[in-house]
């Protein structure tokens, strides 16, 4: 009895730990659209507004960042995303703060608290 109820207590918590990571960093391709070779994250470019071109949109990018992450490294693995589902650029359609505070623990200097940083984007690529 007692190693059942260790067993059930130690797979509780094992889900309960992995449900609680949420990746911060993804994409997500849109069902029906063509699929295409990667790119080099640098010929991906970041754009604030729709493009006048025809384009194809694949899908959607998205990262969340903490505080030690700088604008180009958001940036960056932005672009890296992107690259991989073979888009030629990133419309930003979400840069936003969360309500809520994070804690975030640094060695050394305690914990800081934080606002989370949501960054999105569709994937589009030219025709």
């Amino acid at each position: 009895m007692r190693k059942q109820l260790t067993l059930a207590c130690s797979l509780f918590i094992l889900a309960a730990g992995i449900s609680s990571c949420r990746p911060y960093a993804g994409l997500e391709f849109y069902s029906r659209t063509p699929r295409f070779n990667r790119n080099h994250h640098s010929h991906v470019m970041l754009i604030t507004h729709r493009p006048q071109r025809n384009h194809i949109v694949l899908g959607e990018v998205w990262i969340k960042s903490n505080p030690r992450m700088s604008r180009r490294s958001v940036e960056k693995k932005l672009r890296k995303k992107a690259a991989r589902m073979g888009a030629d650029a990133v419309v930003i359609t979400k840069d936003k703060y969360s309500r809520d505070r994070v804690p975030y623990r640094r060695y050394r200097r305690g914990t800081m608290v934080y606002r989370e940083r949501l960054v999105g984007g569709v994937a589009i690529r030219f025709r």
